[in-house]
Formats: structure tokens, C-alpha cells, sequence
């Protein structure tokens, strides 16, 4: 299976409840996020394309909170096309929803957190550096 396929088979059949991307999960997010490939490309499209930028912070951050979230609060500016390890706030053991709106816990988080982590993952920035050939186009 696909870095794509796997992720959309994984998206679909994690429980959300009512989850809303409160600000509880939110302060726990930090800065400088692995994602795959697929993810970049989801993100970047949701915000508009490639011109769209990581806010920069202070070089004195330790935590350096997450890109996305929204500057004039704890909203996630991504929250429908977030990545993987961010769906995973509520639905797995080891990152319970701080005020239980997901009572129900997938069993193999475990293996899903392993098979993700056979796919290739950089920061967004990362990905926005890397060039990747147009499709049609000749190089070389």
C-alpha cells in the first residue's frame, strides 16, 4: 500500500466524535512537524498553494509552537487536511482528548504510528525547499 492510499484508509476509520480542534489539543502542538509527502502536499493546497509560509519565530523558543496554528489563537489553520500524528489527539492511549469528547481509542495505534513511520517525512519547510519535477516536463 501507498504512502496516499494508507493515509486515506487510516483517515477514515479513526474516530473524531465531536471533536473541534479545541484549544486543549492545541496547546500541546509544537513547531517543525514531520509530515509525509502527501500531507505537504494536502496542506499546501488547503492553504492556497505554494506561496503560503510558515510563520517565523523567535530564535529563543524552546517549544516552538506549531506553524498552524492560527497567530491570534489556539486554532489550527489546517485542521480538516492535518496531518496524521495530529489526528491521532484523542484516539490513541498515549495522547488521550483532554476533556473526553473521543471516548473511543483505536486498538493498533501502534502499528499505525509504525507503518507511518516508514514513509519519508520532513517539515513543511523542508518540503517547500525540495523541488519535485512538473509532470510533463523535460529534464535534464
Amino acid at each position: 500500500m501507498n504512502e496516499a492510499q494508507f493515509l486515506a484508509r487510516t483517515f477514515a476509520r479513526l474516530p473524531t466524535a465531536d471533536c473541534d480542534g479545541c484549544h486543549r489539543c492545541a496547546s500541546k502542538c509544537v513547531g517543525d512537524l514531520k509530515i509525509t509527502r502527501t500531507e505537504f502536499e494536502a496542506i499546501r493546497e488547503y492553504l492556497g498553494g505554494p506561496i503560503w509560509q510558515p510563520r517565523i519565530r523567535g530564535a529563543g523558543e524552546m517549544l516552538k509552537p506549531c506553524e498552524f496554528q492560527d497567530p491570534d489563537g489556539w486554532h489550527c489553520m489546517v485542521y480538516p487536511v492535518r496531518p496524521l500524528v495530529c489526528r491521532l489527539f484523542g484516539v490513541v492511549e498515549w495522547l488521550p482528548c483532554p476533556v473526553g469528547r473521543i471516548p473511543a481509542l483505536v486498538e493498533d495505534g501502534l502499528q499505525i504510528v509504525r507503518q507511518y513511520g516508514r514513509f519519508p517525512r520532513h517539515s513543511f519547510r523542508q518540503w517547500a525547499r525540495m523541488r519535485r519535477p512538473v509532470q510533463g516536463s523535460d529534464v535534464g
